[in-house]
């Protein structure tokens, strides 16, 4: 049985939302509504915090052994040593809101807010962080709404993956510098996406902001013949039980887990996603209480815990 055996609002100011978190080696970090970055051991000790003028938070994403990469409505992209202490600073051209991160070795990639819908409003952009005066790459035709999900290939870290509001998901290749060149892949889930990513080399999820759940075959088709559909499983809500969907994660030996919530009975669930394919759920395991009646907003798993945050401004840890 799952149980809680700690929580910590990591003296975050009353009213907190805490929205995102990050793990390098021993160290954990969350950034939340007053726009701050706080560093925390697996026992949630307060490590180090930040808090970049004008920074607007928004992401959150390991970036190496020992350093963090945070964005937000600054369109700063800034690295943050385990002492959260800034080591580098990026920005985007032209001062737009970033709303997704993804990284890769040395690589960031970056996707852009949208003002005004339209081509060429947003974004997907790629810095070297060995020489970050200038982007890499600026993706700009293939989006016409907010960025919401960055993902790099499991063994292929050309390949990037982007998921946006407007309902599509692109695949690129980055080593093409030319948008038309890169762009390898459209997938059209018909609705905004919530997350987004590779659950296997050859396969890509999507979940969408309607709790719809999708799984797309990658692969080249044989000349000649159609592509494999996309096994399409609706909306998760009533087949897990839950009133929303957090987001896919990872167990450290690799098996995928959706992770959702239900408000009234404060549940947090962990679904394991078993198959491949075809795919199937298995047993759901309960972190019972959760976050109360507040929204759960990020997990993160380890071998045998878990921490999750929430709009109640707290951290918890679970164990089983």
């Amino acid at each position: 049985m799952v149980k809680q055996i700690g929580a910590s609002d990591l003296s975050t100011p009353p009213d907190t939302y805490l929205f995102a978190l990050a793990r390098v080696g021993n160290c954990l970090a969350t950034i939340g509504s007053d726009d701050a970055l706080r560093l925390f051991d697996p026992a949630l000790r307060t490590v180090a915090s930040a808090q970049p003028r004008n920074a607007g938070l928004s992401c959150l994403k390991a970036f190496s052994d020992n350093a963090f990469a945070t964005a937000g409505r600054d369109g700063i992209i800034r690295l943050f040593d385990s002492r959260a202490k800034q080591a580098a600073q990026l920005s985007e051209p032209q001062g737009r809101s970033i709303s997704a991160l993804a990284c890769h070795g040395h690589v960031i990639a970056a996707g852009t807010e949208s003002d005004k819908e339209g081509l060429g409003d947003v974004s997907v952009l790629l810095y070297d962080t060995r020489n970050p005066a200038t982007p890499l790459r600026n993706y700009a035709e293939s989006h016409t709404d907010t960025i919401t999900q960055l993902a790099f290939h499991p063994s292929q870290p050309n390949v990037l993956l982007s998921g946006s509001t407007d309902g599509l998901v692109s695949l690129f290749d980055t080593n093409q510098a030319e948008e038309e060149d890169a762009l390898q892949q459209v997938l059209n889930p018909r609705s905004a996406v919530h997350c987004a990513g590779f659950l296997t080399a050859d396969q890509a999820y999507v979940l969408t902001m309607d709790e719809q759940f999708l799984i797309y075959p990658l692969q080249e088709p044989a000349e000649g013949t159609e592509p494999a559909p996309a096994v399409d499983f609706g909306d998760l809500r009533p087949k897990l039980g839950c009133t929303y969907v957090i987001d896919m994660l990872r167990q450290p030996d690799g098996q995928p887990v959706v992770a959702c919530g239900q408000h009234e009975q404060q549940t947090l669930s962990l679904v394991p996603l078993l198959g491949s394919p075809p795919w199937n759920f298995g047993q759901s395991v309960q972190l019972p209480g959760a976050h109360g009646e507040e929204i759960v907003r990020d997990v993160l798993l380890a071998e045998d815990r878990a921490h999750s945050c929430g709009e109640d401004g707290h951290v918890r840890v679970w164990k089983w």
